[in-house]
């Protein structure tokens, strides 16, 4: 317990001080700093405000004293009453309770539960017909009033609203029913034309995505997807890097309480080996610990291309400008005073993994599709591949080819086309699982992967998503017309590597196309 702890942190410090006065070291001195900034965050972070008090005005003291070089017998004789004054700030202190987080029970949250209310019967038909067919549960309200009474009874993952329920008191009953929801339900808006009232209207509301007239229905079931699939926070790892292990503790508490995925290390050289088996969303970082700073720990982090894009917050006593001016400069995100309320540093992480989730997403994704662009798959293939060999475990990867595409963009056009790969992409996203990926490889090219899958399960998977495929009926110019697709397995066998997967897949794929196309093959030596 913290508490019990603190008497020794003071007896520390008293004497790391009686061994410089004896022999005079820098490297020590700075040990010494270092201990005080760390009782000065830890002791408010756990309610110990006025010891927190006095031991800031310690370390900022010894902190004038290593930045000038210069040190006097008063400067001595400060220093023994500081540590007097911890002592005796302590002993008139109450012992505290550590502040956490209520738990709040997990939402009873339909996930594939969506409400509809849209004035255009045509279109909220549409969108009905459309959220069916990828797996979707989709009910037409009719008003505000049956809305609430819906939610009262089941809990939708997402609403998609036309802007005309907002008219009246509609934003404030949205708002009302939002304020119930221990997670807010994703709120789609349907704007009728390009004015910009109405859209302040929908964000007014909490609207998260809004689609105008005429609708364009499968981008925004692949908005769906995505918003539907990133409610939750346990996907987001956060890794904590703090000297003080009751503080890394403390902090890794909080939020794993707050639903996310803490972990923490107080030792800073073993941060390149926990990025690479945790594989963070965000780094929550002290400032001064020993072996390196925080500052120099980021400016690491920001030389190596596959850790610029992980946001880094600072925590530190520091409430030198300057100081956080120059932590911002070196790669940081954002630059957080110890000590800090459970509820903003909850607020903090939260949001700032939100928005890393968010520019992750546009920066790995194809704009079309909606799925990993070419890039983003095949190194997903080999974070996979490495996951494969170092647990023992089955993967296959899936090449899809759509038949005959050629001949649907010369006697359609292209924008047919692009509906057709929007059709299926969606498709893909509503029926693989969580543990799964898939991508753009191409054109009308598509890549799977299936982590844990062997060949032969992952071959009905495919066939399923080909038979459903193969009954979705396009309407162009009331032509009527139905497309299929082609599907090549390989399997990781332990040995493999992933330019072997992936060429193993295509020659699958074209046995597939050769045999008459409308097939799944299972590479075969």
């Amino acid at each position: 317990m913290y508490s019990q702890k603190l008497p020794d942190k003071i007896h520390h410090i008293e004497t790391l001080w009686k061994e410089q006065q004896h022999h005079w070291d820098l490297s020590q001195f700075q040990d010494f700093h270092r201990e005080v900034h760390s009782l000065c965050g830890s002791s408010g972070t756990y309610g110990y405000i006025e010891l927190s008090k006095a031991a800031r005005q310690m370390e900022v003291f010894l902190k004038n004293i290593l930045t000038h070089g210069q040190f006097t017998h008063e400067d001595k004789n400060q220093i023994v009453t500081y540590i007097n004054q911890l002592k005796k700030v302590l002993s008139l202190e109450l012992p505290k309770q550590l502040p956490v987080v209520e738990s709040k029970p997990e939402p009873q949250v339909e996930k594939k539960v969506i409400y509809i209310l849209e004035q255009d019967e045509i279109l909220s038909r549409h969108l009905y017909e459309s959220l069916i067919q990828i797996d979707y549960e989709p009910f037409l309200i009719q008003d505000l009033i049956t809305l609430r009474r819906a939610v009262e009874e089941k809990v939708p993952v997402a609403i998609i609203l036309d802007t005309h329920y907002l008219k009246d008191n509609g934003i404030e009953t949205i708002l009302d029913l939002q304020k119930e929801q221990a997670i807010p339900i994703q709120l789609l808006c349907i704007l009728p034309n390009e004015d910009i009232k109405p859209r302040l209207e929908a964000i007014r509301a909490g609207c998260t995505a809004f689609f105008q007239k005429p609708v364009d229905v499968i981008q925004l079931t692949q908005i769906l997807n995505y918003k539907c699939s990133t409610i939750a926070d346990e996907s987001y790892r956060i890794l904590i890097i703090d000297d003080s292990e009751s503080l890394a503790e403390y902090y890794s508490l909080i939020l794993n309480q707050a639903g996310m995925n803490a972990r923490a290390i107080t030792n800073p050289l073993c941060l390149l080996k926990e990025l690479e088996s945790f594989k963070p969303n965000l780094l929550l970082m002290d400032v001064y610990m020993p072996e390196c700073t925080g500052f120099e720990l980021a400016a690491v982090l920001r030389q190596e291309s596959r850790y610029t894009k992980i946001p880094i917050i600072f925590l530190s006593t520091e409430d030198d400008k300057d100081k956080k001016l120059f932590a911002i400069s070196l790669g940081g995100d954002d630059f957080l005073t110890k000590p800090i309320s459970p509820q903003h540093l909850i607020s903090a992480v939260r949001s700032r993994s939100k928005r890393a989730s968010i520019l992750n997403y546009y920066m790995t994704t194809d704009s079309l599709s909606g799925l990993l662009n070419h890039s983003s798959i095949l190194n997903q293939l080999d974070i996979q591949l490495a996951k494969a060999r170092q647990e023992h475990l089955p993967l296959s990867f899936i090449m899809v080819d759509i038949d005959h595409f050629k001949k649907i963009n010369d006697s359609f056009g292209h924008p047919v086309g692009d509906m057709v790969i929007k059709k299926l992409s969606s498709m893909f996203l509503s029926r693989i699982r969580s543990q799964d990926h898939v991508g753009r490889y191409g054109g009308e090219e598509f890549a799977l992967i299936l982590p844990g899958s062997t060949p032969y399960h992952s071959k009905t998977i495919a066939d399923n998503l080909r038979e459903q495929f193969s009954q979705c009926r396009f309407i162009i110019e009331n032509e009527h017309f139905s497309v299929t697709f082609s599907a090549g397995i390989s399997f990781f066998d332990g040995l493999k590597s992933g330019s072997t997967i992936i060429e193993q897949a295509d020659q699958a794929l074209y046995q597939a196309k050769q045999l008459g196309r409308n097939l799944v093959v299972i590479f075969d030596k």
